[in-house]
């Protein structure tokens, strides 16, 4: 009964609110032509009074020369002047007027004199009056001029009053709390308060209509929530009480939906159009009853997509459409996944079809309306997320068919491609149409791998990706060969997939190296074409393309001749046939290099005897307690003796590179490294291990075998690298200095290391691990001096990060190394001694050593020559940063309570630390050189602003920990949020200040200062809805929200967003008459 009833009332109400929209809307219309017809009436009294108010000709004027004509002056028309009622109208300012519009009278004289006056000067003529300048916007700079969907929809919810809307918005949740609260207090009757609540809020639409076109910033977000409010209520009184049906409350939602669409659409306003689509897919969400009709479902949301298609011919409003589009396939997924059986094959099959089209149509719809805008008149989301949305869908349905998902991709292709060719001709389809065809091509593509294996997909790819970068090179299509690039890649990624999962057995016979092959020959195609026929499009990126499909040709060969190697070989026969091949194809590289003249096979050819050291290091024993007792045993020799010659090779090709040869200087350098690599790597290492062996014995019975290992092989690089210095000095061979690197690098890893394991693990290390880092540092210090008495040029780049490394790493490492000491000792003192100091004493050490750089810096003396600007710009300024972090991260964590010293505000070690920190940043800062601060001129003035944030959150701290010592609040994050009185405390700081910042940012015109205060408002906002409303039933919330609404608002009244400062007036041109 209660739902006929409701029901009723709601046609009524409904009904007579279009009734009511109707006449309002010819009534609007009548108001705004008398509007604009009283404007006109008063500015043509304006302009008479204006001429009126001029003064008369003079009677006499100037000679005319005899041989000027006559001149004629038209007499002006009288302009027919309608009777205005008699209203009082101000004194108008002075208004120039054109002389196309009126001409005043000139009277000439009867008789010229003979000899003409000297022309007397004319009076000036009063300037133009300025233009009013338009209102200065009172809307935030940083949300004006919207630009995308994101941009608009900040531009709806953050243009006018802000806080006002955000107070208003909160004080609705404090008043819905408060009738819960009353509702659980009164004894009422549901069906009496869902009434009463569904009245209000048609009276509460019904004045948001009202003021639609006087207050439309006010009148469409009140509309917004009035039909909400409507939908809950609906919702509530089917779903909480069960006082309607499911098909009532469903029919009264979607009358609801279409209601809010037809205000949309009425009032253009495209927010309440996406308020109300969510609405209506979201109604069988809230009124479903589990009965599984998905026919009934996707009829619905056909009929709304419908509806959606329908809006889309007549505005484009791309955001309706994404949001239908999503809701239609994300509930689609849904349902698919969970109740999706093959008997609804047919009937889901068909609105899939359905939907797709819809949103196709939409597409197209939406490129008419926006192509003669010419901007972004093709929606990507529906162009491109329609077809894989479905493709996903329609896999999930014929996956248990044969070829089932060939032919969906095949049809997809066919669709879109009839598409693009319908579109093609059309004026302002022509993206759209491309984006179409490529979408075929796509389909069409993804057909083949769905009907055939792997294998044959790839060769096929190969081909046809080949052919298409040949076709797109000749007709000099850029979009065609980069499909076809797209495809070669595919069509590589399709044989990987094939053949991961092949057996040994299987491998053996699937003859690997003949789709290898193939793919190599596709490959070493693409490469001549793009060399051949891509030079005259884009030479640079062509001749890459071509060394990049050379270098996969290689590839792809080597790997095919190593693939059948590593399955039909074993030990040193393996390792012999790998390097064999590999300098095979070496040789194939040199003939091609030779027979085209061209320098890409040749570095090919270096790679692949790189490539050819590198498999024999990866076949080498790397594991540093598994080298063989005696130095021989193992692949050391073999490293030695390809190190030497590989060495040998590049001095020789060096040597014959300084007769001017830079093709050999280019080959020299690869075989230089190559030597390097194994040197370090499988040379050193089986030295290193035999080394250890002969000083700790047996590995497996030390416990400290890794450590020390690393220590060695530290120890041996730090030895040998200033000897590769000194062989490049006397030998003047500079491209050797490179190997001493390796210096700097193993200073690098191994200071890294030992941070990791001081910090993460606590662990001090041994005594040879301390050693090697000296070494290390010795051999890094030696270096650093060496490199400039030999003339070699060090980049400031890395001569800056050399000194990073060797001063910050052993300053980092005070703190552990202090703090286990300083632990070690407080274990004597547990109970009277806080075991904070053993924190604050090795930060007290560290910036000590700050403090000691700075006096070294303003000397200019080691070690901060020779860039001393370095330390004075980054170094120490960083190191006073961690400073403040350090002592930040204090102030957030630590109580300040340092036994057996008590606690005192402002005098306590926490504080006092505080204060050394700030002075080391006073004195970083003040030791920058004068005009080159690393900051931004921007950064450098809102300074100031940052350093009242950070005091001001520094005595938000300090009252906290004032908190926690004198009123007994332990200071945990916990206990501090459960704590009513410190909540209470930091809201009403936090409050107070946000009202004094906003107020005296509006009387003074501050813009930015008003958006801090609006900042630290929107924090108690977010602590109110985080924190606040998990006080559920009680008062204090109601209190809160009702409070803080009605205090937004008040300072939405009192302290609006500053105006922009006006436009200084121009001043006037100063000249001669």
């Amino acid at each position: 009964m209660f739902g006929l009833i409701t029901l009723f009332i709601l046609g009524v109400l409904i009904t007579g609110f279009v009734l009511v929209l109707q006449y309002r809307r010819k009534v609007a219309d009548l108001e705004l032509l008398t509007a604009r017809l009283r404007k006109e009436v008063d500015g043509i009294q304006q302009r008479l009074l204006a001429l009126e108010g001029r003064d008369v000709a003079p009677a006499a004027a100037p000679a005319v020369p005899a041989a000027v004509a006559p001149v004629t002056v038209p007499t002006p028309v009288p302009v027919p002047v309608p009777v205005p009622v008699p209203v009082p109208v101000p004194a108008p300012a002075p208004v120039q007027v054109s002389k196309a519009a009126v001409i005043e009278p000139v009277e000439l004289a009867k008789a010229a004199p003979a000899t003409p006056e000297p022309p007397k000067p004319s009076p000036p003529t009063p300037p133009a009056p300025a233009k009013p300048a338009p209102a200065a916007s009172n809307t935030p700079s940083w949300i004006a001029r919207p630009d995308g969907l994101v941009a608009k929809a900040k531009n709806w919810l953050f243009t006018g009053n802000l806080v006002a809307k955000l107070g208003l918005m909160i004080l609705f949740l404090g008043v819905s709390f408060l009738l819960k609260y009353v509702s659980a207090q009164v004894t009422v009757p549901i069906e009496l308060r869902l009434a009463g609540i569904a009245l209000a809020d048609i009276a509460l639409l019904a004045w948001a209509w009202r003021i639609r076109i006087k207050r439309p910033g006010i009148s469409l977000p009140l509309q917004g929530t009035a039909l909400a409010i409507l939908m809950l209520v609906t919702f509530g009184a089917f779903r909480l009480y069960e006082l309607i049906p499911a098909g009532l409350a469903f029919a009264v939602l979607f009358v609801l939906t279409a209601f809010t669409c037809l205000l949309a659409v009425l009032q253009n306003a495209v927010w309440l159009a996406v308020f109300g689509i969510v609405g209506g897919f979201a109604v069988p969400l809230l009124v479903s009853t589990g009965s599984g009709n998905h026919i009934g479902l996707f009829s619905y949301y056909a009929l709304l997509n419908a509806g959606v298609f329908a809006i889309a011919l007549k505005r484009a409003w791309r955001v309706l459409n994404v949001l239908s589009f999503g809701f239609t396939f994300v509930v689609a997924t849904t349902w698919g996944l969970l109740r999706y059986t093959p008997e609804h094959y047919l009937s889901t099959q068909l609105f899939l079809i359905l939907f797709v089209l819809f949103y196709i149509g939409i597409a197209i719809a939406y490129c008419a309306r926006q192509a003669p805008r010419l901007k972004h008149y093709v929606d990507g989301t529906l162009v491109f997320g329609t077809p894989l949305a479905a493709m996903g869908l329609q896999y999930g349905l014929v996956r248990h068919f044969e070829f089932g998902l060939a032919f969906s991709a095949l049809l997809a292709g066919l669709t879109y491609t009839g598409l693009a060719v319908t579109l093609w001709r059309r004026t302002g389809f022509k993206l759209l149409a491309e984006a179409f065809l490529a979408l075929g091509i796509v389909f069409g593509t993804l057909a083949i791998p769905f009907a055939l294996d792997g294998r044959w997909t790839s060769a096929a790819w190969a081909l046809e990706g080949a052919g298409i970068v040949w076709v797109g090179l000749r007709q000099r299509q850029t979009l065609a060969w980069a499909f076809g690039l797209l495809v070669q890649g595919a069509a590589w990624l399709a044989f990987l997939i094939a053949i991961q999962d092949l057996n040994t057995a299987a491998a053996l016979q699937a003859n690997i190296w003949l789709g290898c092959a193939l793919l190599a020959a596709a490959a070493l195609v693409m490469a001549y074409n793009f060399r051949r026929h891509g030079s005259h499009l884009h030479p640079e990126f062509m001749s890459s393309l071509s060394v990049l499909f050379l270098t996969a040709a290689t590839a792809w060969l080597l790997g095919g001749i190593w693939s059948e190697i590593l399955l039909r070989t074993d030990a040193a026969t393996q390792l012999n046939l790998l390097t064999v091949s590999a300098l095979a194809v070496a040789v194939l590289l040199a003939a091609l290099a030779r027979r085209e003249q061209w320098h890409a096979p040749r570095a090919l050819l270096l790679a692949v005897q790189v490539l050819a050291g590198m498999v024999m290091l990866s076949r080498a024993s790397w594991a540093w307690d598994q080298h063989p007792a005696s130095l021989f045993d193992g692949s050391f020799l073999s490293a030695l003796l390809l190190g030497a010659a590989a060495f040998t090779s590049a001095r020789f090709l060096a040597l014959r590179a300084r007769g001017g040869d830079a093709l050999l200087a280019l080959a020299a350098r690869p075989l230089l490294v190559w030597s390097g690599l194994l040197w370090f790597a499988a040379i050193l290492v089986p030295f290193t291990s035999w080394l250890l062996r002969l000083i700790d014995g047996d590995l497996s019975m030390q416990p400290y075998a890794g450590e020390h290992w690393l220590a060695l092989y530290l120890i041996s690089v730090s030895v040998t690298t200033p000897v590769f210095a000194i062989m490049a000095r006397r030998l003047d061979w500079p491209q050797l200095r490179w190997f001493t690197v390796a210096a700097w690098l193993g200073l690098g890893l191994w200071s890294t290391n030992m941070l990791l394991a001081l910090y993460l693990r606590d662990y001090l290390l041994t005594g040879l691990s301390w050693l090697a880092l000296a070494g290390a540092l010795a051999a890094g210090e030696y270096l650093l001096q060496a490199w400039p008495k030999a003339g070699w040029q060090l980049d400031v780049r890395a001569l800056r990060l050399l000194h990073t490394l060797r001063t910050a790493a052993p300053w980092l490492m005070l703190w552990p190394v202090g703090a286990m000491h300083v632990n070690a000792w407080l274990a004597q003192h547990e109970d009277s001694v806080s075991p904070a100091w053993a924190r604050y004493l090795p930060a007290w050490a560290m910036m000590l050593v700050l403090a000691w750089l700075i006096r070294r810096c303003r000397a200019g003396a080691w070690p901060v020559t020779p860039i001393a600007e370095w330390y004075q710009r980054t170094l120490i300024p960083l190191g006073a940063l961690w400073s403040l972090l350090l002592i930040a991260a204090w102030n957030i964590f630590d109580d300040g309570a340092m036994a057996p010293l008590p606690y005192l505000p402002l005098l306590n070690p926490l504080d006092l630390s505080t204060g050394f920190a700030m002075l080391l940043a006073i004195a970083s800062y003040r030791l920058l050189p004068a005009k080159q601060l690393p900051l931004p001129a921007l950064w450098q003035a809102r300074l100031p602003v940052v350093a009242a944030c950070c005091v001001y959150v520094w005595f938000n701290l300090m009252l906290l920990r004032t908190v926690s010592h004198y009123v007994g609040v332990p200071y945990t994050f916990d206990a501090m949020l459960a704590s009513q009185f410190v909540q209470a405390m930091l809201s009403l700081v936090w409050s107070v200040t946000a009202l004094l910042l906003m107020r005296h940012a509006a009387r003074h015109q501050r813009r930015q200062q008003w958006s801090m205060g609006a900042v630290l408002l929107g924090l108690v906002v977010v602590k109110l809805f985080l924190i606040d409303l998990s006080n559920v039933g009680g008062i204090e919330r109601i209190v809160s929200f009702v409070g803080v609404g009605l205090l937004m608002v008040l300072i939405g009244y009192l302290a609006p967003f500053p105006k922009a400062a006006a436009a200084a007036p121009a001043e006037p041109q100063q000249g001669a008459a």
